[in-house]
């Protein structure tokens, strides 16, 4: 959720204007701004106009946009240069392992990660929570238009405040200040469940929720991942997951594992699915191969999807079949024959296999020589057996270096064998270094 500003404002329709080549902002010609609004609303003979809410409104958003000098999260530091002006002070500073260079600027400070604009704090603000002020102004021109006169007005202003609070959010996200971002979110929900407006803002009740859960709220994440659900937007398989786990805080045990079965049916790939209903079942000391059954129903529901096959040989892997995954992941291939991560589980498998018997040799006596010569011709034979698999997957993704490495270890081994065998060898080690 590094960079959901963009993710979230793409995925709702609203506009990334760019920022100019240069910015002028006249703070002083704002406070009056909001000094004239003021006086505005303590005016009952104006307060009483949905005009004056509006235009109230209008002048948070611009407040806000101020504040934070108009930039667009995602922009370079050159755009920003370009656009706002260099710097008043610049500085690095590594966190969690990353480097953050600061523009410090008289009313902001904006964090860029990799050259790019990441996240941003306001400094001496104009004034506190302009979108709040915003919002509510907005309510209060809503209950003074009884006969809806300035309805379409209202509706653009808060459209467009929505993607201010959605900024908001994203940016009380990268802090961590997850109640925050929580609260930003909550208020796109509410503001979308507007009679007027009326819109299922989908992917927001999964970053609310996300931003809930690690916030602390569990209770509301639970309620939120259940609508984001429903509303089948799961950041492919991941509120399963996380609904699970938001239960587990509650310290209910039980009530997630419906979610786990359902989601691990829909995204079989998700690994984190896989991995939190196995462990369900060891914690229950309970056999984990009962998910079986959920793969195989889906399987009658959509016996050409691959990736359940690929799901049913991961489990028995798991539980140490290897006979049973491998037919199962030949199932996969042949439903879908560019299926690489089923290509890649049969190579492993194999290769593994091979592995063990080179362990076994590595055990046998010095003087049980014909034992230690079995055991390495069993183990070459698997290597080779290996080797189709692997060429396949590398076939399908050329530039997957797991795939590939396995490769180049069984072409070393068997390198001195042919002129063949060489060249492969040599090419494939060739790439490696290139990669």
């Amino acid at each position: 959720m590094k960079k959901i500003t963009f993710i979230l404002l793409m995925i709702f329709g609203f506009s990334l204007a760019k920022a100019q080549t240069s910015v002028t902002i006249n703070f002083d010609q704002l406070k009056k701004k909001v000094e004239n609004s003021n006086a505005d609303i303590q005016n009952p003979k104006k307060n009483i106009k949905e005009g004056v809410w509006i235009d109230r409104a209008e002048l948070m958003m611009e407040i806000f946009d101020s504040q934070m000098l108009k930039v667009i999260v995602g922009m370079s530091d050159q755009n920003f240069i370009l656009a706002i002006g260099k710097p008043k002070n610049r500085t690095q500073e590594e966190v969690d392992g990353t480097v953050v260079e600061k523009f410090i600027m008289d009313r902001a400070i904006f964090y860029f990660v990799n050259k790019e604009l990441e996240k941003y704090e306001v400094l001496n603000p104009i004034v506190e929570n302009p979108l709040e002020i915003a919002s509510e102004s907005l309510k209060k021109a809503q209950e003074i238009d009884v006969n809806g006169k300035k309805t379409k007005k209202n509706n653009e202003v808060y459209t467009r405040l929505k993607g201010q609070f959605i900024t908001e959010g994203s940016n009380c996200y990268s802090f961590k200040n997850y109640k925050c971002a929580y609260t930003s979110f909550s208020k796109v929900i509410a503001i979308g469940q507007l009679p007027q407006l009326n819109q299922k803002d989908t992917a927001i009740y999964y970053y609310a929720a996300l931003s809930a859960q690690l916030g602390g709220m569990n209770q509301e994440a639970i309620e939120l991942y259940k609508k984001a659900i429903d509303l089948k937007f799961t950041a492919e398989g991941n509120a399963y997951t996380n609904i699970d786990q938001t239960f587990k805080a509650l310290g209910d045990n039980e009530s997630g594992l419906k979610y786990l079965e359902e989601g691990f049916t829909k995204y079989p790939k998700n690994p984190n699915l896989l991995i939190a209903i196995i462990n369900y079942y060891l914690n229950k000391n309970e056999d984990p191969s009962k998910v079986l059954t959920y793969i195989n129903n889906a399987i009658n529901d959509e016996p050409t999807n691959a990736s359940l096959y690929h799901a049913k040989g991961v489990i028995y892997d798991k539980i140490g079949d290897a006979e049973n995954a491998m037919l199962a992941y030949q199932k996969a291939v042949e439903t879908d024959p560019s299926y690489y991560d089923s290509y890649y589980n049969m190579g492993v498998l194999v290769y593994n296999k091979a592995v063990k018997y080179l362990e076994e040799a590595n055990k046998v006596p010095a003087k049980e020589v014909e034992k230690y010569e079995a055991l390495i011709v069993k183990a070459n034979v698997e290597f080779k057996n290996a080797m189709p698999y692997f060429e396949k997957a590398c076939e399908l993704r050329p530039d997957d270096k797991s795939a590939t490495d396995n490769l180049k270890n069984i072409y070393f081994r068997f390198r001195n064998e042919s002129e063949d065998m060489k060249k492969k060898f040599n090419d494939i080690n060739t790439k490696l270094q290139s990669m």
